[in-house]
């Protein structure tokens, strides 16, 4: 019997970090009045600032509201643009068997509500935000056949996630700005790759031959069965328990952290998702089979062009199971994609004018088959007061390549984001149009 609180200790646990940490800020704003910085500290820091923003750029709202940040995506390493622009379409199958790779994804971020309080620390209440990824991977190895392999792991993974989480900033006294985002989040999907590529020597009775074998066994996790909806029965659909979904909630923090080095450089490195309580969900849905030839059971090849010939026991089969439908007794612990990411502001004109900001790090996510990758880039910005924004990248991030541009229109009770990017898991061909990226949002405040 599961415990009908298994959940709620974690779940009370982080609402009272949520509930307290505004007024732990408060506190500390109040405490840095009552006792002040060391004598012109403070004031050379905000003349600093404001010379550096400059004497006419805009200031920051005080209260905002952030609506529909959403940014849809899609890549892949095959087929570009531009080769629907050619008088005859032509495929180049060098680049099918050199690998291929598939990239999609969503974010949509419905409601953010941020308050401001002088620059100096803030907080905010982001609602329902929802993460949606996916992936297919398939080697050069598998679709070049490539010999003296086991059990080489390909396939597909995606997951969708909705989270709640306060994001809260504040300045210590010796100039750090310091980020902090703790969220709760429920995995809604969860799949890992789960297809296994083998083709080797074999030896069956003394006589040698080769095994290709294709393998699969994945698990759909869901927060509820899918029976309901894909099995044979189609029985009574049935929502989780109040107690249940606190026990299938998980709990991450990203933090962020910047250091002014001089009126030039600025330091930083952002964490995200820094696991906590990893989420866990039960149901799921199983998809398995296999296929292989062995022809270590075939002892006369000559016999392969015979009109009688038969494969013998035990030298093919192909073999898929109907969908499986079940619980895992201790469930699926899943944890949202992490990233440490390490970053340089560069002005060179010692304001906000233009900023070249370099950035390198690397994410752990086990919806790929390889979970570590690198990460990186160089972005440059262009900043006119506060009002427009324009921000130009080249950078590796989520296991594809972005060519981006941004803008923002800021004219303070209303800001409207754009952007639009070429992309790719491969480098060369996210510059041909192997996919796009396109993002948007609207914010409103005083």
């Amino acid at each position: 019997m599961k415990p009908m609180f298994a959940g709620t200790k974690k779940f009370l646990l982080f609402a009272c970090f949520f509930v307290f940490q505004p007024l732990l800020l408060w506190a500390l704003d109040a405490a840095a009045a009552i006792y002040p910085s060391p004598p012109g500290y403070e004031a050379e820091y905000e003349d600093e600032e404001d010379e550096e923003r400059g004497r006419f750029s805009m200031r920051n709202r005080s209260f905002e509201l952030s609506i529909m940040q959403t940014d849809v995506h899609f890549a892949n390493t095959f087929v570009t643009a531009a080769d629907f622009f050619q008088e005859t379409f032509v495929v180049n199958l060098d680049n099918l068997f050199g690998g291929f790779g598939l990239n999609f994804g969503a974010n949509v971020a419905p409601l953010s509500i941020n308050f401001n309080v002088r620059d100096r620390w803030g907080f905010g209440l982001d609602i329902a935000h929802v993460q949606a990824t996916g992936n297919l991977l398939l080697p050069e190895s598998v679709l070049g056949l490539y010999y003296g392999i086991t059990d080489e792991l390909f396939g597909a993974g995606a997951a969708v996630f909705v989270d709640f989480g306060i994001p809260v900033f504040f300045h210590t006294r010796r100039g750090f700005r310091v980020n902090l985002r703790p969220a709760a989040y429920v995995p809604v999907f969860h799949v890992r790759p789960g297809i296994t590529y083998s083709f080797g020597p074999s030896n069956v009775g003394g006589n040698e031959g080769q095994r290709l074998e294709f393998a699969y066994d994945m698990r759909v996790f869901s927060p509820v069965s899918m029976e309901p909806f894909l099995g044979d029965d189609n029985g009574d659909f049935e929502l989780p328990a109040p107690a249940d979904i606190a026990r299938f909630l998980g709990y991450d923090i990203s933090l962020g952290v910047e250091y002014p080095l001089n009126r030039r450089v600025t330091l930083g490195v952002d964490i995200v998702n820094i696991p906590f309580f990893a989420a866990r969900l039960e149901h799921y849905t199983r998809v398995r089979g296999h296929a292989f030839v062995d022809t270590s059971f075939i002892p006369d090849f000559g016999d392969l062009f015979g009109d009688d010939f038969d494969f013998p026991d035990g030298a093919s089969d192909f073999y898929t199971e109907d969908l499986a439908f079940g619980t895992a007794s201790n469930g699926r612990r899943i944890r949202r994609p992490f990233k440490m990411l390490f970053f340089a502001h560069y002005r060179p004109l010692e304001t906000q004018l233009i900023t070249v900001i370099p950035s390198l790090g690397f994410s752990i996510n086990d919806l790929y088959p390889r979970i570590a990758a690198l990460e990186g880039g160089l972005s440059g910005r262009l900043d006119l007061a506060n009002m427009f924004i324009t921000t130009i990248g080249i950078n590796y991030n989520d296991r594809r390549w972005r060519n981006s541009i941004d803008f923002a229109f800021n004219f303070r009770l209303i800001e409207l984001g754009i952007g639009v990017s070429s992309q790719s898991p491969n480098f060369v061909q996210s510059f041909r149009g192997a996919g796009v990226g396109v993002n948007f949002g609207l914010k409103m405040g005083w």
